[in-house]
């Protein structure tokens, strides 16, 4: 479709609907006015037509040669009906026409014909000029005669005519009243939409400040303006959040770079150190080094997940097959602390997912939940499916989230508890890297914790690939 402006096209549309009406309200009216008239006409001849047959059934079709009062009504009939009167006797002798150019001579058509010899009661037709009445005239059972009366349909047409051109010019006039009243509503119902368009430019170019007002205008433009600000806000958030994650990832980079360079300051400046407290030493930064290539793996997981989420490796895959292997790859480390650590599965799962990045997101459900647990607690995974989704569970009987903190888990390098984080060698970045799969799988996790009582987080993942 072409590019054209909204306004053009209500205007458009709406002409077009305006003049189409006005054609068929003209069509039907002329239309309808012409019946009426020319209806009319008809009733109007064959009243008269009757008035005549009724005399001369009863003083007979001669006697109209001799009643001149008769012969005066038939001539003021031809000329009310701008048409022609025709007394026909029983021998095809036209007794009287009121044109006078056949009155004495015989008359032989089909249609006089059948009337006189009884095969039709009476005959009426219309031309494109006229209309034709023909009606016998009975003398006691026979048919002694008939009358043909012709009134013309010119002057109705014409009556039609001038109608309809009227009609034509006031539908001209409103259908111009009526653009005009469109073109304001047009020029109106697009204002604020213009007013959006132009705030949407001042966003583009980084104003993230600027809201539309959100009780203004037509319903449609409020919720606009709603669904606008709520996007500017998410603009904002993010825009937040980026600066928070720059400077987030600068300092845990930092952090244990910091720490390797007293580390060996340390033993720099001291002359008298040994072998063990360079042993010792060593091996602090060692472990420094390890937590960075901990939390830059992190990093790059997160960062393809997020680039990649249009490249998934999506295959057909047995999910139970696939949970067995992460509680089987999780249970030493539940085990270290003696939590219990379950799976059921209440029916057989098939998917199109990810097996790598899947597990990965689930693996580090699990891992937390042995994490933040309570030694001999509990971890309960379960798996469920319906025709459209497959849900998968984990709860576990740890320390909870605090109501505050349940909307930022999510965040990248955010920690509950920073200290408890650090002792479990934590990043920050495994529920981020989760929600990024999951989201990459069309799917959704859901978080219910209450503080000191446990956490559970639901999975919700479509079984066939969109």
């Amino acid at each position: 479709m072409k590019k054209i402006r909204i306004k053009t096209f209500v205007l458009l549309s709406v002409s077009m609907l305006i003049a189409v009406s006005l054609l068929i309200v003209v069509c039907i009216s002329g239309f309808i006015f012409k019946r009426n008239l020319i209806t009319g006409v008809k009733e109007d001849t064959l009243a008269r037509l009757t008035d005549v047959k009724s005399f001369l059934e009863n003083e007979g079709v001669d006697a109209i040669q001799s009643d001149l009062s008769m012969q005066y009504r038939v001539n003021d009939d031809a000329e009310y009906l701008r048409g022609r009167v025709m007394v026909i006797n029983g021998s095809y002798q036209i007794l009287t026409d009121t044109s006078d150019k056949a009155e004495g001579s015989y008359i032989i058509s089909d249609n006089v014909i059948k009337v006189m010899k009884g095969e039709a009661r009476s005959i009426q037709y219309d031309t494109d000029t006229e209309t034709v009445y023909i009606y016998p005239v009975r003398a006691g059972s026979n048919v002694g005669g008939a009358i043909l009366y012709r009134a013309s349909l010119l002057p109705a047409n014409e009556h039609v005519n001038s109608m309809f051109r009227m009609i034509l010019v006031v539908a001209l006039i409103v259908f111009l009243i009526d653009a005009i009243i469109v073109i304001a509503i047009s020029r109106r119902s697009v204002k604020d939409i213009n007013d959006i368009n132009e705030k949407i430019m001042h966003t583009a170019l980084g104003n993230l400040t600027e809201r539309l007002p959100e009780n203004e205008g037509f319903i449609e433009i409020q919720v606009l303006a709603e669904n606008y600000n709520e996007v500017l806000e998410k603009l904002a958030t993010i825009d937040q959040t980026r600066s928070e994650f720059v400077s987030n990832v600068s300092h845990e980079l930092k952090t244990p770079i910091t720490s390797m360079k007293v580390l060996a300051e340390s033993l720099t400046q001291n002359e008298n150190a040994t072998a063990e407290d360079y042993k010792e030493f060593m091996t602090d930064i060692v472990d420094e080094i390890d937590r960075e290539t901990k939390i830059i793996n992190d990093l790059l997981t997160l960062v393809r997940t997020d680039s990649n989420s249009n490249e998934m490796n999506m295959e057909e895959t047995d999910v139970v097959e696939m949970m067995e292997t992460i509680i089987k790859t999780v249970k030493p480390l539940a085990n270290q602390r003696e939590i219990d650590l379950s799976f059921e599965s209440y029916r057989e799962v098939k998917a199109d997912v990810d097996v790598v990045k899947l597990s990965l997101a689930i693996s580090n459900l699990i891992e937390n939940a042995v994490k933040y647990n309570v030694d001999n607690g509990w971890i309960k995974c379960s798996l469920n499916a319906d025709h459209k989704y497959f849900y998968i569970k984990v709860a576990d009987s740890g320390v909870g989230i605090p109501e505050d903190a349940k909307d930022r888990v999510f965040e990248r390098f955010y920690r509950v508890d920073k200290a408890r984080s650090r002792d479990t060698g934590g990043t920050g970045l495994g529920l981020s890297i989760t929600r990024s799969i999951i989201n990459a799988h069309k799917g959704t996790i859901k978080l219910y914790s209450e503080s000191g009582k446990g956490t559970t987080f639901s999975v919700r993942i479509p079984l066939k690939k969109s």
